[in-house]
């Protein structure tokens, strides 16, 4: 692994030792307003504890943000994965993302492995 991109990371999982060995470039998204996987918990610790993590923090976005918008309802405990929180523009983050992602990539990643 040379780079690494998390959105709404599990950190709880890992202890602060196991994330200072991490060295590869990495950027953590977390949902500012996600009730699943708490920030200070998870997307938060992992950045603090990681020497290289960048923490991105999506403003108003709650845990399924970073995923296309289902057709129908979906239920789970953080609520419905259809739904966004009032004044969230999912296809806006989803765009911006898909641009932000890939240049992360391309700074992160040496020429050398590109085909």
């Amino acid at each position: 692994m040379r780079a690494v991109v998390a959105m709404a990371p599990a950190g709880v999982p890992f202890t602060a030792a196991s994330l200072a060995q991490v060295r590869v470039p990495t950027r953590i998204y977390e949902a500012e307003q996600d009730r699943f996987l708490v920030p200070r918990f998870h997307a938060e610790w992992i950045a603090r504890n990681m020497p290289t993590a960048e923490l991105r923090r999506i403003p108003n976005a709650w845990h399924f943000a970073f995923m296309d918008t289902p057709s129908m309802p979906i239920q789970t405990p953080d609520g419905d994965i259809a739904a966004d929180p009032p004044g969230f523009d999912r296809q806006a983050l989803l765009a911006r993302l898909g641009r932000e992602v890939p240049a992360f990539f391309d700074e992160a990643l040496p020429k050398s492995l590109v085909p």
